[in-house]
């Protein structure tokens, strides 16, 4: 589905902290030791950066980095998911899932840069064709490799703004 192009697919990016320290075990407590609750805690942080910025009301829906059918069932969360919809809780915006992960790609830790970009190179698909501006949320931010795709992704899709809010940049 290709409903609009971009040539710059994020607008902005925004994380709360590094991943080294506190924020990275936080991180990990939700991801790996399955510490669901962590998310409502990570999702208030990650709102509080958002209106420090002056972001909190800059877009029109919120949605996340989505997982392979495959990845999601073995996890039993997608935990870009879980932050996404504590964020908008807390900001007041609704939540819907518009990025589909068609391809079961291998894990982007183990990867160098130039290998994640490749990694991900046309993994995702829009839902539907919408309009707006969408605040795209993710746990990680290594390179940026999958944001970009997601974002080049919602562009195609149709949205006119992309702007990318993650807990921890590694």
């Amino acid at each position: 589905m290709n409903c609009g192009t971009s040539a710059r697919s994020i607008d902005r990016a925004l994380f709360v902290g590094p991943y080294d320290g506190a924020w990275g075990a936080l991180v990990r407590m939700l991801k790996f030791d399955r510490e669901i609750a962590v998310a409502r805690y990570l999702g208030q942080r990650m709102a509080d950066a958002l209106r420090a910025e002056g972001l909190a009301g800059g877009s029109d829906l919120v949605t996340f980095v989505p997982m392979s059918r495959r990845d999601r069932r073995e996890r039993g969360f997608n935990q870009a998911e879980l932050l996404a919809r504590a964020v908008a809780r807390c900001i007041g915006c609704p939540t819907r899932r518009v990025l589909a992960k068609t391809v079961r790609t291998p894990p982007q830790g183990r990867l160098s840069a130039a290998a994640r970009k490749r990694n991900l190179r046309g993994a995702f698909r829009p839902l539907r064709c919408e309009q707006g501006r969408v605040l795209l949320v993710d746990d990680i931010c290594t390179t940026g490799s999958t944001v970009e795709e997601c974002a080049l992704t919602l562009r195609r899709g149709g949205f006119q703004s992309v702007t990318v809010l993650a807990v921890a940049r590694a």
